[in-house]
């Protein structure tokens, strides 16, 4: 029934929008009748889309005859006025129940009209009158009081309702037994009252009207009914009256206060944690969303607030009405329970309650615009208390508001096309509002979460309420900042919020604005415009078009108000927009019309000056009106404008306000600044003031002057002291401009000065970074520049260095890039003196190749990470504090960071070269010891300061000796959780970071042990608790320890024998240089193992293609006392500047020679005298003179150093040595180094004595004893390797290594020896670049070339860029290297004297020619791309055309086999038994299976699975009906759905409880339950389960596809279940319950329509087809006509196998310069043209048939073992014989049992000897051999298998013999899902393959069989899984015992061999596949006809 109305009021509303329509009787009454409330809840639902859509039909008829509204309201109240009065009228209930209810409805759809109707004569009293007539009617009550409800909300109607309905709702609404009508009459009661309250109050002088009922007891009626309502319409009602009275203050406290209430009140909103959710339409529409959001915003509601005029006229309202004693109407409420602090509270017991969770959740739930307006009021005033917005953050609040204000804007017009403005209220800005609130304290991604896209979103609705003319002044305040924090985002952000249209103009009226807080908002938005957006900046600093000298004179003027935060604001602005000339020139404009620009600026510098250019009266001064604050940040914007504006002006400008300034009192100002900053050099200020104060004194202005220097004195600081000057928060010098060059060969003059004065520039400005060519010149900061950010590092990634400034990013890609494209090893050499940033400059180089060598593979990743790690470990252990670097390194290491191919690191090593072990026992005043140990004495755990007993640096003399125990800038606890995490990637495990403490207190505590003289003059040690705890901590004996430390084993030997022992006494000295010695061979054999243990972790794992090397080793030091160290720190970097002197000097200039290239010759120093003089042996060096001295004299340390002394006078003769008495002078690149001779030989011997290396021999840490692996032979006469030899075999090793890869220079310079970040030392400077060589690098860098490379080289790398050099990617030129060379060069445009050809190689002059060439190269790939894809693509859309016409021709034969096969099995079932329906044989009827498409995933079908919990596949499902049968009644037919897995069968029943349909199982039965299932023999659709004694009984079922579920039934049980067709009299027998047998009787009745009738157990059915019907044959489809695939886009006509006549000839390949021959024969590519294929079949006739032979030649196999086979598996018993059809060499073979076909293990068969016979006579000779394309003959089909609705198993159906094409291209049949050698029998060989190359097929690949005329059964392809006895060689199976191994011979090449008789030769795999389409055909035939 409900059914049948719903499609009438759908036929209703379509009939409406024909304008000609008029409602019928018949129509209306339909349409009143739906609103009955025992109709369905959807009925009613459609029922009201029915009213809206005839109203609206009135509408438009009124609409265009231009009717007043109350005309429509009249007309549509004629409409229906005598339906409903006739209804209202009746005395029969259901009539007048659909009266009052269509009336309800009316008054919600179209409340005038309605009204019309209540006013007609007689209405009001009917209404009345039904409450007598039904008295005991509830359904006539709820609907009375519902339509007085909806009648009380609209003041015509009060009026009419009288006051016996007044008296019966509040009856009603005392009652307790019916919670729906007490609900219902409650809010009319509560309609009235507030009614007639407004009714009154709008009355002038009107009595207040009597109160119905007390606000307190409809509250807590409304209440209770909220708690424990169950109804849905009495919760409705009950939220509806709450939301009239919570406008009261008292009833806000009262509901606020009831935390159940509110929890209860909340749980109406579904709160779906799954986002997914999307709530029913029924469900959403009886939930009340709308009521609940309305209490929430009511109770958390502030009182407004009023602008200043609003409060004057609420003052003069209240005035107007004190003599009435009544309350103001002005809408301002003086109620105290409404003041900020009570709402607060009730906004936090909200919150507490949950209201945020329901808001935000309310936002998904509902679509009505009233309810959102609602939820974003109450957020509004949520998020007015700033504490509450994270929480609502944190609830999701800000999604929800952005929901909202999305679906506002979508929803609203715009109010005109230009300004594209929408038109808003006020309650549509308030969303925009709550969202502009919390933007304003909170982060962007807070509020907006990391996607950028809601950000941007957010924009417009800012943007919009801040230029809406109904947004206020506080609204357009929020917007301003709001879209100030936004726009310092990023500055993407910046520039669109200033591309918002209209902002920007709205923020420049506003900075007018007299409220000083909105003004100052603007500016701070305009502030951050322009220093974060390009054009703003332009439009305010640059261009003259915009106006921007008036722009500038509006900030000039903010600068000079009161408020300090607008001036800040201001003056940051024009900081930002006077670093443009532009701006500079407008503002000396300004100044020089109104001569107030130096004043104002003035004042920001200092507020005491008084310009003396203006002209005011002295009697109008007034002291106290006006006095301007002084702020760090206002003196720093200041300074920064007076110095940008005075450098950005030309010269005779300058000068004109360098005079200004002197007269106003500026520079008197800037001196005082200057000075008082000239104690702090990291002051941001002293620069900008230094050098405005340069550019005033460049103009011959003196800066200094009496009368400035009374100006400065006149203003005192406050507080006695320099002012302490903030950094701003803004960029300074945010568009600068460049300063110097970049690449320092293009400097005009090449002097010292010049490149001193060019670095100057740069490094003052920010830019510490210059090129000259390839090499990085890089001058310490000493500040962080913020300038190696990811931002950063990503801009040079895959860039060459002339498209980025210059930067260590640019050198460290400039590496990588060569390493992969070169395929050769680079290394950076980083150079420079101690404290110039190399240590820096390294880390920088692997920040970056970590971050651009991709990788990943989890082990690449953990080298990266390893490789970073070694920076903080290797620091902490090698680096110190020295007087001139805070982290000077005092070791050097060369870091190699191995590359796979890919260029992904896969591995690294460290070299450690001579670590400063002096360091560990002593260091100058103000320097430290290593980090680690600071480190380890402050941040060690209690455990580590118990077990080592460990103190605080100061308690230990080797780190307190020097009096510096902390160092600025240095924090050493931080540091050392880095390191510990360091160890931890590294991978030192927790034992061995154990040990490596120990070893550090084992140092420091042997520093503590001291010595007291005795009187003998022998040592003693002062306290012997420290040796103990030192002999503890080592696991050795202490008094052992005592002993060494103060004696010394000696041993005396006479002629080369042993001679006497002796225990020699120390005196003080030599035991302090024994404890010393111990102390300093620990930590560095320590430090080595550290260096050991991470190479080991981050050795390869694979072999390695290239490696980047990275040099950071100390720099060159001059130190007061130099020494042995030094000498070796010197002559490393003298061996380092060999390097670079040899590579970029003199190997450059001597190649030019060699090349014979025109060339200027470059003078130079060349260092290689130096280095001799250190490192020589013949003539004897300085180290050779050390040696030699330590060998003559090596027990006496004083007579050692004195051999040495004399034999350095023989190194006079050399002019860079100088001998000067105990010391001596060598002459270094970098300068004269004085070096001590005392203690030298000591140092250079570095051998510990035999005492200590006993002593740590007897130790019980065995980490201790691996720390000294080597122990001297006594027995040796070999002089141990000393010091000096080690440093100078390494210095080799490094120069031999570095020499190997292709160098990148760093030179490093240090600007100053304070470290400070704004001096510039111009004399050190200058030193370093005249020692490092720069001007003579410049020259040669301009006067030579930049690349160059032999030819061979050059061809091999851009061939590609010549056509006559190369054809489609290979080489063709026939010519030498060198005129191919020349040819790419001259062909691709390069002008001539950009290159010369030399003798072997070729030279580029400058980099730009060969970054072009390059580029031309990747372009010349892309392009070839593009043609290979367009190719491609061009193949492939021919390919899938072919491939979809099979596909189309193969789907619309399988799936009908497939299902006819099915179908049947079904009659096979029912076996001619029983009478069928005559659709049921149509024979377009398929066995579809799963009708109600619960495999398909489509949402029905979800639900069903879901409320039946099936999991398992479904092979059936319908809709069904089954018997029920109830207590008292008769059974009757109720519907069901059946759903059937393979496993149990399902019947599943929906069903509706208040108003909501549910899913449920009714039924589950197993199938293995089912005896059998009975049908009778007529043509019904009813059967029977039998399922034997069961509590429920046998289900008796109807079903329309009963034959099918039989089917799929018997086929999921393998046929276990008997089907009984009931005998001749038709009935079927089941069991009705659990002992009880009952029986359906079936009658023929041809007066049964259509299907069958079932009434008390009888079934009458009408006669059907004869039992043995089949199904009709499958109905001929129309025959196609076959369109070509030459036509349009597709291909060009032919083909794509026809070759254009006109295309190039392909020039013959050749061999690359350098390489004689290729590799290898490429294998011929797949031809296209006839000729390559193999030649056609010759007609049968051509081969005379062979003789028959007595029985057929075949082999026979026996099996040796049973084989249980799997799917395309040949299952076999022992002694089973075979066929064998095709052998392949995996192991696996194609054999034949019983016309079946299956694989099986080779090695399970033996060969069956042959049988005796008699030869026949020899055939005639046969012809030649034909092409193999004849096919095998076929085999028998297998048995069918029952298809799945989803996806059909492919039967294992063989095709008829067919004739294969053999010239036909192999096709795919899915497109796209081809293999990789391009074939669609990927297991197979090509042709080519097999004659050029041996690789033999892969074990694991199973080929499919090859018989002629089919394509490869599907379980044969695909390879089967590997049976429970694994066989042969198949994956992942192992050799079973006792059985063969599987072959692995290689397979022999494809050929036509003779197999056996009979048979034919296999073809290749490359000749082409078999007629797909004429196969399928021929198959589609041979079943028709079976």
């Amino acid at each position: 029934m409900s059914n049948t109305n719903e499609d009438q009021l759908n036929d209703l509303v379509k009939r409406t929008q024909d304008k000609n329509w008029s409602p019928l009787p018949d129509e209306l009454n339909l349409l009143i009748d739906s609103f009955l409330p025992t109709h369905p809840s959807a009925l009613r639902s459609k029922g009201y889309v029915a009213l809206s859509s005839v109203c609206q039909h009135y509408r438009t008829q009124s609409s265009s005859s231009d009717s007043l509204p109350d005309a429509l309201a009249q007309l549509i109240s004629n409409a229906f006025a005598s339906p409903v009065t006739t209804r209202l009228g009746d005395t029969d209930e259901t009539a007048v129940l659909s009266g009052l209810s269509f009336f309800a409805a009316l008054f919600q759809v179209e409340w005038q009209a309605a009204s019309y109707i209540l006013q007609h004569d007689g209405v009001v009293d009917c209404i009345a009158d039904t409450l007598e007539i039904f008295p005991l009617s509830m359904l006539v009550a709820r609907a009375v009081a519902q339509l007085i409800s909806q009648a009380a909300g609209h003041k015509p109607c009060r009026a009419l309702i009288p006051s016996q309905c007044v008296d019966w709702l509040q009856a009603k609404s005392k009652r307790t037994d019916d919670s729906e009508l007490r609900a219902a009459a409650a809010v009319a009661l509560v309609k009235l009252s507030r009614g007639a309250e407004a009714d009154a109050a709008a009355i002038p002088g009107g009595e207040k009207a009597a109160q119905l009922a007390t606000d307190g007891d409809l509250v807590n009626l409304m209440k209770g009914l909220v708690v424990s309502a169950s109804a849905s319409s009495a919760l409705n009602d009950a939220v509806e009256g709450l939301a009239y009275l919570s406008v009261d203050s008292t009833v806000k406290e009262q509901l606020s206060n009831d935390s159940q209430f509110l929890a209860r009140l909340f749980a109406v909103i579904p709160i779906r944690k799954a986002s997914s959710y999307s709530p029913r339409a029924d469900e959403s529409v009886s939930l009340p969303i709308y009521g609940t959001v309305t209490i929430i915003a009511n109770i958390c509601a502030f009182r407004p607030r009023l602008s200043e005029e609003e409060s004057q006229i609420a003052k003069l309202k209240r005035i107007a009405n004190a003599a009435k004693d009544r309350k103001s109407t002005s809408g301002l409420d003086e109620n105290p329970l409404n003041d900020d602090e009570h709402v607060k509270q009730r906004c936090k017991r909200l919150i507490k309650a949950g209201a945020l969770d329901a808001l935000t959740a309310a936002v998904k739930f509902t679509e009505s615009r009233a309810a959102r307006l609602a939820i974003a009021k109450a957020l509004l005033s949520i998020v007015e208390e700033q504490q509450n917005r994270g929480k609502v953050l944190q609830a999701g609040g800000s999604k929800a508001l952005i929901t909202i204000i999305h679906s506002i804007f979508a929803d609203t017009p715009s109010t005109s096309k230009a300004d594209n403005l929408p038109s808003l209220d006020r309650s549509e800005i308030e969303p925009i509002q709550a969202l502009a609130k919390l933007c304003i304290t909170a982060s962007p991604v807070q509020v907006f979460g990391p996607n950028e896209g809601a950000l941007y979103d957010a924009i417009r609705p800012l943007a919009v309420m801040l230029i809406h003319p109904s947004s206020n002044l506080l609204q357009r305040f929020e917007a301003l900042m709001a879209l100030t924090n936004l726009a310092s985002q990023s500055p993407d952000a910046a520039s669109r919020v200033a591309s918002a249209e209209g902002v920007l103009n709205k923020a420049e009226l506003l900075m007018l604005e007299d409220h000083t807080l909105v003004r100052r908002a603007a500016t701070e938005l305009i502030c951050n415009l322009v220093g974060g957006c390009e054009e703003v900046f332009n439009k305010y600093g640059g261009d003259k078009a915009t106006g921007s000298k008036s722009k500038l004179h509006v900030f000039l003027a903010l600068c000079d108000v009161e408020d300090t935060p607008t001036r800040l604001a201001a003056s940051g602005t024009l900081a930002t927009l006077t670093s443009s000339p532009d701006a500079c020139e407008f503002l000396f404009e300004l100044q020089k019309e109104k001569g107030r620009v130096l004043p104002i600026l003035g004042q920001l510098v200092d507020p005491t000056i008084q310009p003396k250019i203006f002209e005011v009266e002295e009697d109008e001064v007034d002291e106290g009106e006006r006095t301007l604050e002084s702020d760090p940040g206002l003196v720093h914007r200041g300074v920064v404008c007076v110095r940008n504006f005075l450098v950005g002006v030309d010269v005779k400008s300058r000068k004109d306000l360098a005079v200004a300034a002197q007269e106003v009192g500026l520079t008197a100002a800037l001196v005082q600044v200057f000075r008082g900053s000239a104690n702090n050099p990291n002051n941001p200020v002293a620069r900008p003031a230094a050098e405005a104060l340069k550019a005033i004194m460049e103009t011959g202005i003196p800066a200094i002057s009496k009368k400035a220097g009374k100006k400065a004195s006149a203003a005192p600081k406050k507080g006695g002291g320099p002012a302490k000057v903030a950094k701003a928060d803004w960029k300074e010098g945010f568009k600068k401009k460049q300063v110097g060059v970049s690449d320092m060969t293009l400097l005009t003059a090449i002097t010292n000065e010049s490149i001193n004065e060019n670095l100057q520039k740069r490094w003052t400005n920010g830019e510490i970074y210059t090129y000259i060519g390839s090499v990085l010149i890089s001058v310490n900061p000493f500040r962080d520049l913020g300038i190696y950010t990811d931002e950063v590092l990503h801009r040079y990634k895959g860039k060459n260095r002339l498209e980025v400034p210059p930067h260590v990013f640019g050198i460290a890609e400039s590496a990588y890039y060569n390493m992969n494209a070169y395929n050769e090893n680079q290394c950076v050499i980083i150079s420079g003196e101690s404290g110039a940033g190399k240590t820096e400059a390294a880390k920088r180089i692997m920040q970056y190749i970590a971050a651009v060598s991709g990788g990943q593979d989890s082990s690449i990743q953990e080298i990266k990470d390893m490789v970073l790690a070694t920076n903080p470990l290797l620091e902490s252990f090698g680096c110190a504090k020295t007087l001139r670097n805070n982290n000077s390194s005092r070791h050097g290491k060369y870091l190699e960071i191995m590359f796979n191919s890919h260029g992904e690191p896969i591995g690294a090593q460290i070299t450690n070269y001579l670590l400063e072990k002096g360091r560990v026992v002593g260091q100058v005043e103000s320097e430290r010891n290593f980090h680690i140990f600071y480190q380890f004495t402050k941040a060690a755990s209690p455990e580590q300061r118990e077990a080592y007993g460990l103190q605080g640096p100061e308690a230990y003399a080797y780190t307190s000796v020097s009096n510096c125990l902390d160092v600025p800038g240095i924090d050493d606890a931080k540091d050392f959780d880095e390191t510990i995490r360091a160890m931890q990637i590294i991978g030192l495990s927790d034992q061995e970071q154990s040990d490596i403490f120990r070893m550090l207190a084992v140092v420091l505590w042997l520093g503590n042990v001291q010595y007291s003289e005795q009187d003998d003059g022998n040592a003693d040690v002062a306290d012997s608790s420290v040796t103990e705890f030192a002999a503890y901590l080592m696991e050795v004996d202490p008094a052992l320890v005592q002993k060494c430390m103060t004696t010394r084993h000696v041993e005396t030997q006479r002629g080369g024998r042993r001679g006497s022992v002796y225990d020699v006494p120390l005196n003080p000295a030599q035991a302090s240089s024994t404890r010393d010695a111990l102390a300093k061979a620990v930590y560095n054999n320590l430090f080595e193992w550290i260096v050991s243990k991470i190479n080991v972790s981050m050795k390869p794992r694979q072999a390695s293609e290239h490696l980047i090397g990275i040099l950071d080793i100390f720099g060159f030091e001059i130190f007061e006392d130099n020494s042995f160290e030094q000498l070796c720190i010197n002559y490393v970097n003298e061996k380092l500047q060999q390097i670079f002197i040899e590579l970029t000097l003199k190997t450059e200039q001597e190649e030019y020679v060699r090349e014979q290239i025109k060339w200027t010759p470059i003078k130079y120093f060349n260092n290689k005298i130096v280095c001799d003089l250190i490192e020589e042996k013949r003539p004897p060096g300085i180290f050779a003179a050390l040696n030699d001295a330590c060998a003559t004299a090596h027990a006496d340390p004083a007579a050692a150093d004195n051999s040495f002394m004399q034999r350095t006078a023989a190194l006079s003769s050399n002019p860079h040595f100088d001998a000067r008495g105990a010391q001596f002078l060598v002459k270094h690149y970098a300068g004269d180094v004085m070096y001590n001779v005392v203690g030298m030989t000591d140092k250079n011997k570095d051998l510990l004595s035999k005492d200590l290396l006993d002593l740590i021999g007897t130790s019980g840490n065995q980490f201790l004893q691996g720390l000294f692996p080597d122990r001297p032979d006594p027995n040796s006469k070999k002089r141990p390797p000393t010091a000096g030899d080690r440093i100078k075999a390494s210095a080799g090793a490094l120069v031999e290594n570095l020499m190997r890869a292709q160098p990148s220079y760093i030179r490093t310079i240090k600007p100053n020896q304070n470290r400070s970040g704004s001096e510039y030392d111009d004399k050190a400077v200058l030193h370093q670049i005249k020692y490092l060589g720069l001007q003579e690098n410049i020259r040669v860098r301009r006067a030579g070339f930049a690349y160059r490379n032999t030819f061979e080289k050059m061809v091999e790398r851009f061939y590609l860029l010549s056509p006559n050099t190369s054809y489609a990617g290979e080489y063709t030129w026939s010519g030498d290297a060198k005129s191919g060379c020349e040819k790419i060069l001259t062909d691709t445009g390069i002008a001539k004297e950009e290159w010369q050809m030399g003798v072997t190689k070729a030279f580029i002059k400058n980099p730009e020619t060969l970054f072009a060439l390059e580029t031309m190269r990747d372009r010349y790939w892309h392009n070839m791309a593009g043609r290979i894809q367009r190719a491609w693509r061009n193949y492939m859309r021919y390919k899938h055309e072919c491939a979809r016409r099979i596909q189309r021709f193969w789907k619309n034969n399988k799936e009908g086999l497939e299902y006819a096969k099915i179908r049947d099995y079904g009659h096979q079932i029912l076996a001619g038994r029983k009478e069928r329906r005559r659709f049921s044989l149509l024979g377009s009827r398929r066995f579809m299976g799963d009708y109600l498409d619960i495999n398909g995933k489509s949402a029905f079908g979800s639900e069903l699975a879901s409320a039946g919990s099936i999991t398992d596949r479904v092979i059936f499902s319908s809709r069904c009906q089954i018997l029920v049968s109830k207590f008292g009644r008769s059974s009757k037919p109720a519907p069901r759905f059946l759903v059937v897995t393979s496993k149990a069968l399902y019947i599943l029943v929906l069903t509706a409880k208040d108003g909501i349909q549910q899913i449920s199982v009714d039924r589950r039965v197993n199938l293995s339950s089912i005896k059998s299932i009975a049908l009778s023999t007529l043509r019904d659709d009813w059967l029977a389960l039998n399922l034997g004694p069961t509590e429920e009984g046998d289900p008796l079922i109807s079903c329309a596809f009963k034959t099918e579920l039989i089917t799929h039934v018997l086929t999921a049980t393998s046929g276990t279940i008997q089907v009984i067709v009931a005998p001749t009299f038709v009935r079927i027998e089941y069991t009705k319950k659990k002992e009880k047998k009952d029986t359906v009787k079936f009658i023929k009745d041809e007066t049964v329509p259509r299907n069958d009738m079932y009434k008390s157990h009888t079934v009458h059915v009408p006669s059907g087809e004869p039992p043995s019907s089949l199904s009709r044959p499958p109905p001929k489809r129309k025959e196609g006509v076959v369109r070509p695939i030459t036509s349009g886009k597709l291909l060009r006509k032919g083909g794509p196998d026809k070759k254009s006549s006109a295309s190039r000839p392909k020039p013959a390949s050749k061999p690359l310069p350098g390489k004689s021959t290729t590799t290898a024969a490429k294998p011929p590519p797949a031809s296209t043209n006839s000729a390559s294929r193999p030649p056609p079949a010759p007609p049968r006739a051509a081969v005379p048939p062979p003789p028959p032979p007595a029985e057929p030649d075949v082999e026979l196999w026996k099996a040796k073992f049973a084989f249980d086979g799997q799917e395309g598996e040949m299952s076999l018993k022992k002694d089973d014989i075979v066929e064998v059809v095709e052998k392949e060499d995996n192991g696996w073979w194609l054999v034949k049992k019983n016309g079946a076909e299956g694989w099986a293990p080779n090695n399970y068969l033996e060969l069956v000897p042959p049988k005796p016979k008699t030869h026949a006579a020899p055939p005639p000779p046969p012809p030649p051999p034909p092409a193999p394309a004849a096919a095998k003959p076929r085999v028998a089909p297998a048995a069918p298998t029952a298809p799945t609705s989803a996806r059909p198993p492919v039967a294992k159906i063989v095709a008829k013999s067919v004739s294969a094409d053999a010239s036909a291209k192999p096709v795919a049949v899915f497109p796209g899902l081809t293999s990789s050698n391009g074939s669609a029998t990927p297991w197979k060989k090509h042709a080519a393959a097999d004659t050029a190359s041996t690789d033999s097929t892969p074990a694991s690949s199973r080929p499919a069989s090859t018989l002629a005329g089919r394509a490869p059964p599907p379980p044969v392809a695909s390879k089967p899984r590997p049976p429970p006895p694994p066989v042969g060689a198949k994956p992942g199976g192992h050799k079973p015992p006792g059985k063969p191994p599987v072959p692995t011979a290689a397979r022999p090449p494809a050929a036509p061999a003779a197999s056996r008789p009979g048979s034919v030769a296999k073809p290749a795999a490359t000749s082409g596949q078999m007629d797909l389409a004429a196969a399928l055909a021929k198959r589609a035939q041979r079943i028709a006809e079976d």
